[in-house]
């Protein structure tokens, strides 16, 4: 009989701490989910930045090569190019047999072929390439765009992610805001 009342004591005592412990326990779930959540959102944006990063890499490579094809009008300046996330796409040049004739007119549909490229490419896409001292064997080359993120990274410093980091940016690209990605390659010839 003895046990039997002892058994009894400690369920009395015990009574409504289930309701308790299922309430707390839905909480943890709660949070775990919403942390779940933003780690998936999170997941899908640097998957995207990492897809673009790849495009930013292709497409640097591919200016590099049409420099190198025609290196007479890069030595004259004709792929000095600055045209950043918000600048207008120059016309596209008639280059077409026989008026594609002279490296200057090659040039210039290289270009506009090559930036219209990047704006399809990339998200609001822009190049930049500039010759250190006006040297006719080398250039540096920019490849920008905005990065595809849960938060925004501004110049007046509101920092969202950890991701972004603007040390390859050109200065004029850092003036941007938001701030981009960008892709720097040096091209040697």
């Amino acid at each position: 009989m003895l046990k039997r009342s002892l058994k009894f004591s400690i369920r009395s005592n015990q009574s409504g701490t289930t309701l308790i412990e299922i309430l707390v326990s839905i909480l943890l779930v709660s949070f775990g989910l919403l942390a779940m959540a933003g780690m998936q959102a999170y997941s899908l944006a640097a998957q995207k930045n990492a897809a673009n990063r790849a495009i930013g890499s292709m497409l640097a490579n591919e200016l590099a090569e049409l420099i190198r094809l025609n290196q007479t009008a890069f030595a004259a300046g004709k792929y000095d190019v600055s045209k950043l996330t918000d600048a207008a796409l120059p016309a596209a040049a008639n280059c077409a047999y026989p008026a594609c004739n002279t490296t200057d007119v090659v040039a210039a549909a290289d270009l506009a072929d090559f930036l219209k490229l990047v704006r399809n490419q990339l998200p609001s896409g822009g190049v930049e390439l500039s010759r250190p001292g006006g040297s006719t064997s080398q250039a540096d080359l920019w490849i920008v765009w905005e990065e595809a993120s849960v938060l925004n990274l501004t110049k007046s410093g509101t920092v969202t992610s950890t991701e972004i980091n603007t040390d390859s940016c050109s200065e004029n690209a850092k003036k941007i805001d938001p701030l981009p990605r960008c892709f720097y390659m040096k091209v040697q010839l």
